[in-house]
């Protein structure tokens, strides 16, 4: 897709430091058509004490809109291209009303994250709309080119920075170490009505809605853990998941919103085989 030559550019970037306590950032900056004769600068400088990756994405994309609407209009321009290296927040531009209609829900009736920043970012294509301004969201590959390359390197400097700003709708739940090594996200749970021992590691709290908890599978059998999960549960059956302890629990029967609907029993699990730190002699 060719974006309009006209059109005024906002390239957003988010950055999180898991190792270093979830130390959180984003930048943004501004990229003017050519008719405009305008140096490209940067917009959005915001660090957070801890924080995480995705709302450092959405965030750099709200205070870009936040910038747009304070400093518009511009001569002959009537679109804003976010761009942005977050492939779900540039394939759901159209899906953002329909979210909240929906009582901030997918179709499947999944609570939507971060949906205080979505609506932030809602309400500010709908008045920059009122003033002749349509917002458009273009994903592109990050670090591809300069202003790639700045916007992250900026990112990743405010996130260094962190603590500067607060990000007052953050939860930051509670961790623990997954069982499962590797750093990839955990997947939605393939939920069809079975029991199951899991071993929960991370806990979001949200408030007054289900609650997202991500686990390991505990095979008994084999004593091993797999995958890495997660599901809903009401706030009063996740405050009985403790961290690092074993459950066997209840799922509903829907893959696309997976829920624990019932704690049946504790589960004693094999303590977890740390590895012997080897010194050196010299």
């Amino acid at each position: 897709m060719s974006l309009d030559p006209r059109a005024v550019q906002i390239h957003t970037d988010g950055s999180c430091y898991l190792e270093q306590n979830r130390i959180s950032g984003c930048a943004a900056f501004v990229v003017y058509p050519d008719h405009l004769e305008l140096p490209e600068f940067q917009i959005v400088d915001y660090g957070c004490h801890e924080n995480t990756n995705i709302r450092m994405e959405l965030m750099a994309c709200a205070k870009g809109l936040e910038w747009a609407l304070e400093n518009q209009p511009w001569r002959d321009v009537t679109r804003i291209y976010i761009v942005t290296d977050l492939q779900f927040l540039a394939n759901n531009r159209n899906n953002i009303q329909y979210w909240k209609k929906n009582g901030w829900r997918y179709s499947s009736g999944e609570p939507v994250a971060h949906e205080d920043l979505w609506d932030v970012i809602l309400k500010h294509m709908d008045k920059l709309s009122k003033v002749g301004l349509r917002v458009d969201f273009q994903f592109k590959k990050g670090k591809k080119d300069i202003i790639g390359k700045n916007v992250d390197k900026a990112a990743k400097s405010a996130a260094q920075r962190g603590g500067f700003d607060s990000d007052f709708g953050f939860r930051p739940g509670s961790y623990s170490r997954s069982m499962v090594p590797g750093g990839g996200a955990a997947l939605r749970f393939d939920a069809a009505g079975q029991t199951a021992i899991i071993r929960p590691y991370k806990k979001n709290p949200r408030k007054n809605r289900e609650e997202k908890v991500s686990f390991n599978i505990f095979d008994e059998a084999t004593e091993s853990y797999a995958g890495k999960f997660y599901a809903y549960t009401e706030p009063n059956l996740s405050v009985e998941l403790h961290r690092g302890n074993g459950y066997r629990v209840l799922f509903n029967a829907n893959p696309r919103f997976p829920q624990i609907l019932e704690k049946i029993e504790d589960i004693k699990l094999p303590k977890p085989v740390r590895k012997k730190k080897i010194i050196s002699k010299s």
